[in-house]
């Protein structure tokens, strides 16, 4: 059985363009690694080129948002 995570675990991240997240993520095929959900959003995890990326869509709010994870963390 799947644990769930009630909050996306992204420590460390700092948001950024849909365009710039494109541009980061390359191919989907390649870079995706995990996605999860909860009540209220769903989010999935990119990694490319050792960078990890994640995109927030909330429900309530109808809204999308990505970040990636700072590299100095």
């Amino acid at each position: 059985m799947k644990t769930v995570n009630f909050y996306p675990t992204f420590k460390n991240s700092i948001e950024i363009t849909g365009k710039a997240f494109l541009l980061l993520r390359g191919n989907t095929m390649l870079t995706w690694k995990d996605y999860d959900s909860n009540e209220l959003s769903e989010w999935t995890i990119y990694e490319n080129q050792g960078v990890k990326l994640m995109v927030l869509y909330n429900f309530l709010s109808d809204s999308t948002q990505y970040f990636i994870q700072d590299i100095n963390a």
